[in-house]
């Protein structure tokens, strides 16, 4: 058994290890084992003693000549083209007319102010109706403004009825040219003159009567809120609607241009006869106008609560209170004293 024992390489001098190139190999090999990392990047998983691997580098293509390019321009806007003269010309004439409009605008609430604080203190009030030019002897007679005067829920019936006076004016001025014309073409050769005669004395009176009968009170009634002008107003308003209708009928020599005289004179003067059958109706359409326009003052009287005993009261305290009435009951008593006193002695 102590030949199994014995090491067979022990009489062997040389160690296989011991051989310069078998050492380096396994000095490579352990030392690969410990600087291996299986984290790291793939560039540094590389043994210590490999090279690292280098991409060779891309070379760019080489620049070909090109064309030379155009210089670039800087970007100018197209001018804008001016308005013609015209549209300029118009377009300062319209300015200038707002700029007028402004300034009477700013006139008339200047005056309106005024007048308000002349009616807050107590101040007169100048008259400005009719509007006669300054250089007229003849002043205004009233002071007339619906803006100022007349509360806010009644300007729209007060400018109405203003409105219709005014048309009634105008209706009464073309009726006298209407029986002028009549006259001159002698049409109507047996009432032409009494016709011509007549219009110019409506002409005359019905104009200024219908604003003092009428208007006036109507006027007074919805700016006092008065239940005597109000009875006043109902009074002479329906004379004038019954005036009218007899106006619109036109009865030969009556005075007016009516659709009996204007049928009788249209067979001899067409031109004559349409002027007259115009101021028929012209007053036709006054007389609707006029019964619409009074339904409506009489709502408003109905509303405010006027009735005919208020007007009575309104006119016993007015007379009461007037002063020439009380100058005159003064003289009426003095008088009587005196000629009692005279009596008794």
């Amino acid at each position: 058994m102590a030949g199994f024992e014995d090491n067979p390489f022990a009489g062997d001098s040389e160690n296989p290890f011991a051989d310069p190139s078998v050492a380096s190999v396994t000095n490579n090999a352990s030392r690969g084992l410990e600087d291996f990392n299986p984290f790291a990047d793939a560039n540094n998983s590389q043994p210590t003693g490999a090279k690292p691997k280098t991409t060779p580098a891309v070379q760019p293509p080489p620049l070909q000549p090109t064309a030379a390019a155009p210089p670039s321009q800087p970007a100018v806007l197209p001018a804008k083209e001016e308005p013609p003269a015209y549209v300029i010309a118009e377009e300062q004439e319209n300015l200038r007319k707002r700029q007028e409009d402004l300034e009477r605008k700013a006139a008339e609430l200047q005056r309106k102010e005024q007048e308000l604080q002349r009616m807050q203190f107590g101040g007169y009030r100048e008259n400005n109706f009719p509007p006669l030019p300054q250089r007229c002897p003849c002043k205004p007679c009233f002071f007339h403004d619906i803006s100022i005067d007349i509360p806010i829920e009644y300007q729209w019936t007060c400018k109405m009825v203003f409105i219709r006076w005014q048309v009634y004016s105008f209706t009464m001025v073309f009726n006298f040219l209407a029986a002028f014309a009549l006259l001159v073409k002698g049409a109507d050769q047996v009432h032409e003159g009494e016709t011509f005669g007549l219009s110019i004395l409506y002409l005359i009176v019905n104009v200024p009567f219908s604003f003092l009968g009428w208007y006036r009170p109507c006027y007074n009634a919805l700016k006092n809120d008065s239940s005597f002008s109000y009875i006043i107003f109902f009074l002479i308003y329906f004379l004038h609607i019954g005036l009218n209708i007899f106006y619109c009928l036109g009865f030969p020599g009556g005075g007016t241009c009516g659709f009996i005289n204007a049928t009788q004179v249209i067979h001899q003067d067409v031109a004559v006869g349409a002027m007259m059958f115009i101021a028929a109706l012209l007053f036709l359409v006054g007389v609707i106008a006029d019964i619409s326009l009074l339904m409506k003052v009489h709502t408003i009287y109905r509303l405010a609560g006027a009735s005919l005993q208020k007007a009575q009261g309104e006119f016993a305290s007015g007379v009461a209170s007037n002063p020439h009435v009380q100058s005159a009951a003064t003289n009426v008593a003095a008088a009587g004293v005196r000629s009692a006193m005279t009596n008794q002695k």
